[in-house]
């Protein structure tokens, strides 16, 4: 068939074909476009949506005390999530978040969010907004933990919040030992997880010495003898195995002479009340080799001073200065903090002395702060409040703060005095079924380093017997050796928080802390916050999705 004229004509003719087409294409090109552009608006904005919804439930749970979940916690992981996803988010409306515990597991939460991101250019076709939906999960791994408490228990502990000085031996109403005591459980809540973690935690009470010895073997308390070269004081009398008589005082210059009954040129001889003399007249007892007298509450013989709960020391000499067992350095190496004196030998360079104010000399003031305790765990709250307690129980002396981190270390320490393989008999291993055992040290004082002109602590008396030696101040070189001490345990792979309680000059103690983050200042009042965000802190949060 023929076509007609204008038809063919308008067939033949292609002016205006791409414009035709153009706009044929423009509804489909407008959908395509604007699909991608509300698509990639939406994007953003879940991802915007995750991130707050994972805050929210990382902030619940860093909030949570053990596996409570209450309001307090609610709101907390609504503040954060609110924080990160304001009212308005790319215009965003229908903004909902919900948080809960875990049915399954009390140490995780779960949580949802939703809301609706408007679109632009799909509005044309119908499709006014895009709904967003999200989940997020968080728990926190406890692992497990070993936590030594390094207690300030000196006589300031005494007073009340605000009153400098120390208050003697007499506790007052609302003193800084009492708040210490009714906040320290905080640090157990924050910690009890039900989540099959192990948490131990060990207690050193420290002022100027430590009480230590129930926790230690016979081989590591101070042999009857030990050989230090210095002008001696002493009495030398006839003896018969049972009497004595004829008793002389002499002195004599060399190494220390031996003591109890022996045999002199052929008679018996017994030899007691040995000081060792320095400074002029003065003259110092600087080591307990009186095993066979008893003095008031401190036994007469090692086992007795184990077991007495009176089991004060006095420091050894540093190790590696086995020529001077009288010298200790102001710097404190790992050696120090782990070796210990073998069986047998003369292993006086590595023991103990026994604090024995009794024999001193020259001292004006002395005591034994309360018993520390090796790592362990706590089946209850109660159990652990005991524990506490009983640490701090009464408040003695000045504030050596080198000894008593020193001995934190120790307790703490995997390879040191304490090490082993069997968890259940108390060993400091390194994991518990194949899950590491992190290692913390909560150091609490309420003072800078004090200590004294002729106090008897676990160095001597150091105006005297200089065994820290004479260069700067006294203050001044325990000062440095409580700094070499506090980066030897950071060094241990061990971390520090200090608590300041009460303390308006920190600039000796914050150093010590792992980071600033680890570091609280407490009036008293919120002590038991303090320790529960030191809890907190301790166990690793992750998402769990």
């Amino acid at each position: 068939m023929r076509i007609p004229g204008i038809l063919q004509r308008l067939r033949d003719d292609t002016a205006g074909n791409a414009l035709a087409i153009c706009a044929a294409a423009i509804l489909p090109l407008t959908a395509v476009i604007g699909s991608a552009l509300d698509m990639s608006v939406a994007y953003m904005t879940r991802a915007k949506l995750q991130n707050a919804c994972d805050a929210g439930v990382l902030a619940g749970r860093q909030f949570m005390q053990g596996t409570t979940f209450d309001s307090a916690v609610e709101a907390e992981a609504a503040k954060f999530f609110a924080f990160n996803f304001p009212e308005g988010t790319s215009g965003s409306t229908g903004i909902d978040f919900t948080v809960e515990q875990d049915a399954d597991n009390r140490s995780q939460l779960v949580g949802s969010a939703e809301a609706s991101v408007p679109t632009s250019l799909m509005r044309i076709f119908g499709y006014d907004a895009i709904p967003l939906e999200v989940s997020c999960d968080a728990t926190r791994d406890m692992g497990h933990n070993d936590i030594v408490l390094v207690l300030d228990v000196t006589g300031s502990m005494n007073c009340p919040p605000g009153v400098a000085g120390s208050c003697g031996g007499v506790e007052q109403a609302g003193s800084r030992l009492g708040r210490l005591r009714n906040g320290a459980i905080g640090l157990y809540r924050a910690l009890d997880s039900g989540d099959g973690s192990v948490t131990r935690y060990g207690i050193v009470p420290y002022s100027h010495t430590v009480n230590v010895a129930r926790s230690l073997m016979n081989r590591d308390i101070l042999v009857d003898q030990q050989y230090i070269n210095g002008t001696w004081d002493y009495r030398i009398c006839d003896t018969n195995g049972h009497q004595i008589w004829n008793c002389q005082n002499r002195s004599v210059d060399g190494p220390r002479p031996r003591t109890g009954v022996q045999t002199i040129n052929g008679q018996q001889k017994y030899i007691d009340s040995l000081s060792f003399r320095r400074n002029g007249s003065k003259t110092v007892h600087i080591s307990n080799s009186y095993w066979n007298n008893a003095n008031g509450a401190y036994p007469g013989n090692r086992q007795g001073f184990r077991d007495s709960g009176m089991g004060c020391i006095e420091e050894r000499p540093s190790v590696g200065t086995p020529t001077n067992q009288f010298q200790i350095l102001t710097t404190v190496s790992r050696a120090d903090v782990d070796t210990r004196a073998g069986n047998g030998g003369n292993q006086d360079h590595l023991q103990f002395g026994r604090y024995d104010p009794f024999v001193q000399r020259g001292q004006t003031q002395e005591g034994c702060p309360p018993e520390a305790t090796r790592l362990r765990q706590y089946a209850s709250e109660g159990a652990f409040q005991t524990a506490i307690d009983t640490a701090t129980a009464f408040a003695t002396g000045g504030t050596y703060h080198d000894i008593g981190m020193l001995w934190g270390a120790r307790f703490v320490s995997r390879t040191g005095f304490f090490a082993g393989n069997n968890f259940n008999q108390g060993d400091n291993v390194t994991e518990i079924d194949d899950v590491p055992v992190n290692t913390h040290i909560v150091f609490m004082t309420d003072g800078m380093l004090d200590t004294g002109a002729t106090l008897y602590s676990a160095y001597g008396v150091d105006t005297y017997q200089r065994r820290l030696g004479t260069s700067g101040s006294q203050n001044g070189r325990h000062i440095d050796r409580f700094d070499s001490v506090c980066e030897t345990i950071r060094n241990m792979g061990v971390t520090v928080w200090v608590i300041a309680l009460d303390v308006s000059d920190t600039d000796d103690i914050e150093p010590c802390a792992t980071t600033s983050d680890h570091f609280f200042v407490s009036d008293g009042t919120d002590l038991e916050q303090v320790f529960e965000r030191i809890g907190q802190g301790i166990g690793n949060l992750r998402l769990t999705r």
